[in-house]
């Protein structure tokens, strides 16, 4: 089961590592983009107490604009299930490279499989919508772009309410 996690763990960061290089992150041009994160919120199934949900993220894409990108990500919740999503997401400004910062909108839409509960892998499972308002930053000395975001997602038919934070290249 360790070794599962780890693994799960190790695919959604190894993306920083890859695409490490030097290009500035000031305004998002045209192209490969992709972003990766953590998220926090909770769960609240009826009859059932209250569960923290931690969610980690990585987001690949092509950036068709400086306001509209398509994504397809992965994710999971607690490592234990796998999510696969689509994202669409619009910048709210036209970037420049004199603006530091600025809000968007995101939508996620995809499916998860459950990695432990059940009698087999992935008995359950089924669909997650994720929509996001978020705030993007850009920090000029460590060429860096990050953002914040709060998403009141619904997971397998549960209301998750999340905050997060993200780092984008």
């Amino acid at each position: 089961m360790m070794k599962t996690r780890i693994t799960i763990f190790l695919l959604l960061f190894s993306s920083t590592v890859l695409y490490a290089h030097t290009k500035s992150y000031a305004k998002h041009n045209k192209g490969y983009f992709f972003d990766v994160g953590i998220a926090f919120g909770g769960t609240f199934p009826k009859n059932v107490d209250p569960r923290a949900i931690l969610e980690v993220f990585t987001t690949h894409g092509y950036q068709f604009s400086n306001t509209f990108s398509l994504g397809a990500g992965l994710s999971t919740y607690n490592t234990e299930n796998i999510n696969i999503y689509l994202q669409l997401r619009f910048n709210l400004r036209n970037i420049s490279e004199s603006r530091t910062h600025y809000t968007y909108i995101a939508l996620r839409g995809g499916y998860s499989w459950s990695t432990w509960t059940g009698e087999a892998w992935g008995d359950d499972k089924g669909p997650i919508v994720d929509p996001r308002f978020g705030w993007s930053f850009y920090t000029k000395g460590a060429n860096l772009r990050w953002s914040v975001f709060v998403a009141p997602s619904i997971y397998q038919f549960h209301f998750i309410p999340k905050i997060g934070l993200a780092f984008e290249f």
